[in-house]
């Protein structure tokens, strides 16, 4: 994931210095989690592990995972959905993705804000998604929120599929690495169209 801070190449460094200085215990507090790479590397590693971070997005990825450790079945949702998966081998959340990937795209907050077409009005119209992308980003995010006002996804299975997205959208985003600016040519990741993923 971009982002500013990311210590995912700092991570087995750090875990060998703990080795070489002989660090010992059990739990493991990552201040700043961030992405929560360093967290997740230690969880792996047995650590009951503590973090911690002001962004609301860091929270929703240490809550997908840090704090689940289970295999997601959503019992509630799954009967629901009318729809055929092509997937061989898939998890609920596999078949979830798929579906979430074949939404109508909406005009919605992030294509009002973040796209040409969306701000267009503008001195300087915004570039940082797509149409297309920025449609289908406010689709999935809409949809997932209505699953949770509707009760048919619990507090972990609603963690994941924001996770999901948020580990995503960076992919088809028109940013060098943060989202300050946006360049001002079309990156060609970024007119890719988009395709929701799990990690």
């Amino acid at each position: 994931m971009r982002f500013i801070g990311n210590k995912e190449k700092l991570i087995n460094k750090i875990y060998q210095i703990m080795l070489e200085k002989g660090v010992k215990g059990n739990s493991f507090f990552d201040f700043f989690s961030g992405t929560t790479s360093v967290g997740r590397f230690f969880k792996k590693k047995g650590f009951q592990v503590y973090s911690s971070d002001l962004l609301y997005f860091s929270y929703v990825l240490q809550q997908a995972y840090l704090v689940n450790n289970t295999e997601l079945k959503f019992d509630k949702l799954y009967p629901t959905l009318k729809t055929e998966s092509n997937l061989l081998f898939s998890t609920p959340l596999d078949k979830i993705i798929e579906y979430l990937n074949k939404l109508k795209p909406v005009e919605g907050f992030i294509y009002k804000n973040y796209t040409p077409t969306g701000t267009k009005d503008l001195k300087l119209p915004r570039m940082y998604y797509s149409d297309h992308n920025g449609k289908m980003i406010d689709a999935i995010r809409q949809q997932i929120e209505k699953w949770r006002n509707d009760k048919l996804i619990n507090k972990q299975e609603y963690y994941v599929l924001l996770a999901c997205l948020i580990e995503t959208i960076p992919f088809y985003a028109n940013v060098s690495g943060v989202y300050a600016a946006f360049q001002k040519k079309w990156d060609p990741t970024s007119i890719k169209k988009h395709c929701f993923e799990t990690n």
